[in-house]
């Protein structure tokens, strides 16, 4: 029986894909594939993901902006 993912309010095509190339969301932060394992971080690769504008790391989901008040 395959169960449907619960609904989640984030608009990012990867919550609706079963083979999400990412373990975390760069949008929202959470977690998108799981069986992906974790990659090690570091602030370079925090820097290079703000660079391409995500909130959120793909490999830890850390919040990698502020947000807007």
């Amino acid at each position: 029986m395959i169960r449907p993912r619960a609904a989640n309010a984030c608009d990012n095509m990867n919550h609706r894909r079963r083979d999400a190339p990412v373990r975390h969301c760069p949008q929202c932060g959470g977690p998108v594939n799981t069986a992906i394992g974790s990659a090690a971080c570091d602030e370079g690769k925090h820097a290079a993901a703000r660079r391409r504008q995500s909130a959120f790391c793909v490999d830890c989901g850390a919040m990698l902006v502020m947000p807007a008040r």
